[in-house]
């Protein structure tokens, strides 16, 4: 896959170019069309929004700014970020932010702020492996100072989402990020023991996401684990407002597996473990 390079606009700066177009002949605006990456200058004329490169759309009068998406331009005509796959039966939204937009998937939402801002702070090095790619901001983060990183996605929908995000370009274009298409849980069968340096997983919830949980995962994490390799773990918050720690059941098939427990982030829903230096 490759990246669209259109413009993509949110629910809000929409709204405000529809009340020009609606009470203004000429005029002209600046705005955001990459998701608040940059802003740009375009033009109001007589109904129709002019964009620096010339083409040219119009703002239709079903658009709802009561709808949060974002939307994208292509061929002179706007289209909201957000479908519904009938196979998979899961809906799937680009929401924006005061910073960069996420992913709703169903009533899930993805990425959340805390891990990568941590992901960050840990600046990972060397080999990576990244399980769960959705908009690509762990393994972007992560590729900036790693050697190399390999991400693997099982929703193909997911990444056709990223094609459009300005905030996943570095995705598709970093030349340290190999992405596959594929589920981990059996992609990682295929690794060598050994060789990563580290792992991120944020999987999503447990519900949607196979064996991505599942003791057998966690062994398989332990063996393609350098030893003294730092695993980061997103742990869902799944059923702890009814008596139950999803996130302590799996720090446990963790704990199992060999791996050691560094820390628990509850605020953040992370976790940070090691493979021993010695057995």
């Amino acid at each position: 896959m490759n990246y669209k390079n259109v413009p993509v606009l949110t629910n809000k700066t929409l709204a405000q170019l529809k009340e020009l177009c609606d009470n203004q002949d000429t005029c002209s605006v600046t705005v955001s069309l990459d998701l608040n990456q940059s802003t740009t200058e375009i033009r109001i004329e007589n109904g129709m929004v002019v964009l620096p490169s010339g083409e040219t759309f119009t703002i239709p009068d079903s658009f709802s700014p009561e709808l949060n998406v974002c939307y994208f331009v292509k061929d002179g005509l706007l289209y909201p970020l957000q479908f519904f796959d009938q196979v998979r039966g899961f809906s799937y939204q680009l929401v924006p932010t005061s910073f960069r937009p996420i992913l709703r998937i169903s009533a899930t939402q993805m990425h959340k702020k805390p891990f990568l801002d941590r992901l960050e702070k840990e600046r990972p090095s060397g080999v990576g492996l990244d399980g769960g790619t959705g908009l690509g901001y762990s393994v972007i983060v992560a590729s900036r100072t790693a050697t190399h990183v390999i991400t693997v996605e099982w929703d193909p929908n997911v990444l056709e989402m990223a094609t459009y995000n300005p905030h996943s370009r570095e995705l598709f274009e970093r030349e340290n990020i190999r992405t596959i298409l594929g589920d981990l849980t059996k992609e990682i069968k295929s690794f060598k023991s050994d060789w990563f340096d580290f792992i991120i997983q944020d999987g999503g919830m447990p519900k949607s996401s196979g064996e991505f949980f599942s003791q057998s995962h966690a062994l398989e994490l332990f063996r393609v684990m350098k030893r003294g390799g730092n695993l980061y773990f997103y742990l869902p918050r799944k059923g702890i407002t009814k008596g139950r720690d999803f996130g302590q059941e799996q720090i446990t098939r963790l704990r199992k597996a060999g791996f050691e427990l560094v820390e628990r982030d509850m605020d953040g829903s992370y976790g940070i473990f090691r493979k021993p230096t010695m057995t």
